[in-house]
């Protein structure tokens, strides 16, 4: 009955905040129904277009809710799981709902620019190249963690006994070393993962061609969606891919250098469509067997094996499911105490950067009004928080202490073993016992769910990532090089992509992006071009070709994957994914100021965390600095964000020092 009262209490909350401080927040700030947008006010059928509040709602969910709700909760349970629903359900509330509709409102106040864009307006040129490479590596290192996270998820196994299996049934096994060491059975269920993916991408193109092109009806295209979804399952159960992690790292980093370039409607845009099925579906499901769970008092059955940890000077008190508060536990194994560590690592389902990304991408240019910026920004983010404490919920009841423990932290217990940290085998694992405790699905078939459920996110973001960090390069080099004659050319005119560009509906799911690179936002250079030649002139042109962006993308997202595993990964991804959003509270402090409107409800969250992931930094500097050979990539990552964020601080706190000099000048 404990987790109905965590469900409840947290829906609970989050629809109060919603119902009353999302209009607190709409009055400070000067919501104003009837002004135009900038989708109704600059409508052109290709960015701008006028939508529905529900597509764009449906839209802007599926671009922020990925893997980053799921796994952090997953890593961070061991503080027990009392501390994860507070920092979650308040944490969305105050501080992520309100970044995200900030982000939202300013962008679509600004005529729908992105928040870089609103950088250089407000602070100039140098601010943006900075916040821009920031976004950079931070997108870099998204794409590097959901690259091993997805090489994991798709080559993962099972020993048949957890499984609870006698036989193997339709499923594959191998022989691989068991908690004891010893060989023995284990199920490959990531490779029905494998193939679920691969199947899905294949068929992506033509459910982009019948949505886009040839204009067949949504509901025609959802039923063919959900048929390839439960079709490419029995594929992959009857014929499972059994590639190594690090086959399937290269292939996926081939896959996403020819998504990056691609037009969207081809692999992005269509595969978000399908996948979008698969993310509601199984957000219902999660519900549906946690109402169930809590109904029928589920709960594994209690274990007298202690938890003794191999090489430690004491014992860890051992649980058979996550206890309230296990904040003891949780600093051993995350080597840190809860604040920062657990405020970092539970990240998305609190509060993320990239929804900004999102909001200034497409979901700003298609709101018909003001009020549609804070239904879709900020009860997008409370459904998001929502679904973080639905993975809570099923740690609580699904998660054997012990073998989680051992999925998340293998080298804990072994420090020479080559098994990696598996988060997303621990929440398959969760959701499997959760399903059989509550409703008596067979926990293979529950386990299976889940893998498939979670590699979905994994690749949709994974895609979606490297082409926004390849638009990110390319204005970088516009900006740092337009004065040459070659990047001061006007772009070439483009042709609209899509079928929504001519006044269609934004199709359910577009990756948060752009349709095609805003070459229009930037601004010309002044006086004449300086004309170039040779060798110079060549690399110019070479660096406006997307496939080298590209490449430059997928080359950075392989530098961090390859030198750092998936814990090191996620601490870094994260602070520098919530360093962002406290960068965007900062800018809309001062967007706000600027207003002459208040702005406290900016100010707080951002300075908490920016003292948050200040820490953070300094902590894994140290870590980093104490093997600066084996972390060079990851320690030189942790540099440049440490000066980017001092650069940028100074320039904030220098425009607004003059803010209010011009201020008190005028009052005299």
């Amino acid at each position: 009955m404990t987790v109905l009262w965590v469900l409840a209490l947290a829906a609970a909350v989050l629809l109060l905040a919603g119902r009353f401080y999302s209009r607190f927040l709409a009055r400070c700030v000067g919501e104003d129904p009837s002004r135009p947008t900038p989708a109704v006010a600059m409508e052109d059928g290709r960015d701008y277009v006028p939508t529905p509040t529900g597509v764009v709602f449906a839209h802007h969910f599926a671009s922020i809710a990925g893997a980053g709700p799921i796994i952090g909760p997953v890593i961070a349970i061991v503080y027990g799981w009392a501390p994860a629903v507070i920092w979650v359900v308040l944490g969305g509330a105050l501080m992520g709902a309100v970044h995200d509709y900030m982000a939202t409102y300013m962008t679509t106040r600004e005529g729908g620019q992105s928040i870089a864009v609103i950088v250089r307006k407000a602070l100039g040129n140098g601010p943006f190249v900075a916040i821009t490479v920031l976004l950079i590596v931070m997108l870099a290192l998204v794409c590097a963690m959901f690259l091993n996270l997805s090489a994991s998820a798709l080559t993962s196994t099972v020993e048949m006994s957890r499984l609870k299996l006698d036989s193997p049934g339709v499923f594959r096994t191998v022989q691989a070393a068991g908690a004891d060491g010893k060989a023995t059975d284990h199920i490959v269920v990531g490779g029905i993962a494998s193939m679920s993916v691969v199947c899905i991408t294949a068929v992506a193109p033509l459910l982009g061609y019948l949505y886009l092109k040839r204009k067949v009806a949504v509901w025609k295209c959802s039923i063919l969606a959900i048929a390839v979804c439960i079709g490419s399952i029995a594929v992959g159960v009857y014929r499972p891919i059994p590639f190594k992690p690090l086959v399937w790292q290269l292939l996926l980093s081939g896959y996403v250098l020819v998504a990056a370039g691609v037009p969207v409607w081809l692999f992005l845009q269509s595969r978000d469509f399908i996948n979008v099925h698969i993310l509601y579906v199984g957000l219902v499901a999660l519900v549906v067997i946690l109402v169930a769970a809590g109904i029928s008092g589920a709960q594994l059955p209690d274990a007298d094996q202690p938890l003794t940890v191999q090489g430690a000077k004491s014992a860890v008190e051992s649980h058979t499911t996550i206890q309230p508060f296990s904040v003891g536990v949780g600093a051993r194994f995350l080597k840190g105490p809860l604040w920062p560590v657990l405020f970092i690592t539970i990240a998305c389902g609190a509060v993320s950067g990239f929804h900004s990304l999102c909001a200034g991408g497409t979901t700003c240019k298609q709101l018909t009004s003001e009020p549609a910026a804070r239904r879709i920004g900020y009860y997008g983010m409370l459904l998001d928080s929502f679904l973080a404490v639905c993975v809570i919920a099923v740690c609580m009841i699904g998660i054997e202490m012990l073998p989680h423990l051992k999925d998340v932290f293998p080298k804990f217990f072994n420090p020479d073993t080559a098994v990696k940290s598996n988060p997303v085998l621990a929440f398959a694992m969760a959701v499997g016992w959760t399903a059989n405790l509550s409703l008596g699905v067979p926990i293979a078939v529950g386990v299976l769910a889940g893998m498939i459920l979670l590699e979905g996110f994994l690749v949709t973001t994974l895609d979606t990532a490297v082409r926004l960090t390849r638009y990110l390069i390319e204005e970088v080099w516009r900006t740092l090089l337009g004065r040459y004659d070659v990047f001061a050319a006007p772009p070439a005119a483009k042709k609209p992509q899509a079928g929504w560009m001519a006044g269609e509906p934004m199709p359910i799911g577009a990756g948060g992006i752009p349709a095609v690179p805003p070459d229009e936002q930037m601004p010309m250079a002044k006086g004449q071009p300086v004309a170039t030649s040779g060798a110079f002139r060549a690399l110019l042109k070479l660096l406006r070709q997307y496939w080298v962006n590209s490449a430059l993308a997928v080359g950075l997202m392989l530098a961090f994957a390859l030198t750092g595993g998936v814990l090191a990964l996620w601490g870094i991804f994260a602070t520098s994914n919530q360093l962002l959003a406290a960068m965007v509270l900062s800018l809309a402090a001062l967007w706000l100021l600027r207003q002459k409107r208040r702005s406290w409800f900016t100010i707080a969250p951002a300075l908490f965390m920016l003292a948050t992931t200040g820490v953070s930094l300094a902590m894994m500097l140290r870590g980093f600095l104490a093997d600066p050979a084996k972390n060079a990539t990851l320690l030189t990552a942790n540099i440049v964000i440490i000066v980017i964020t001092i650069y940028l601080l100074i320039m904030g706190a220098a425009a607004a020092v003059a803010h209010f000099r011009k201020q008190q000048v005028r009052r005299v």
